[in-house]
């Protein structure tokens, strides 16, 4: 008798853990990972480059019929990088600079020292994320 009173109790904390230990391995599907790295790469510091838009689009979404849902407006920009190399992006950015921005002209681009391929343009559109990971691994860029 004294076993059956604490059975139950026991059962409830293994459901528990187990509930957790499922919770977590579910979240790790959730964690931006590429993005994380890029910015880990950031973290080593930015320089700052003269890139020209090569092209300019605007990108209709299949479900834009939603509320909140927006345009995607993009540019494609080169710059060379430190070693001579010419680098290419795309880069969705904001509607404002988009509108004002043309084929030919300069934008500047931030580009990772420790990787130049990894580059951004001013008024560059970037999810949450990054944006909160940005406050600790650009201090020195903006």
């Amino acid at each position: 008798m004294l076993f059956s009173k604490t059975a139950p109790i026991v059962g409830i904390k293994n459901k528990i853990a187990l509930s957790a230990a499922l919770f977590v391995i579910v979240g790790y599907f959730f964690i931006p990972y590429q993005e994380i790295r890029l910015e880990r790469i950031r973290a080593f510091g930015e320089n700052k480059a003269i890139g020209i838009v090569i092209e300019k689009n605007s990108r209709i979404g299949e479900y834009n019929f939603k509320k909140g849902d927006k345009n995607s407006q993009t540019i494609r920009y080169r710059f060379i990088d430190p070693s001579g190399l010419p680098r290419e992006r795309t880069a969705t950015v904001e509607q404002s600079f988009w509108r004002r921005i043309s084929q030919g002209d300069s934008v500047v681009v931030y580009y990772a020292k420790a990787a130049p391929g990894v580059s951004r343009v001013e008024h560059e559109v970037e999810n949450a994320v990054v944006r909160i990971l940005a406050k600790f691994s650009r201090e020195g860029t903006r």
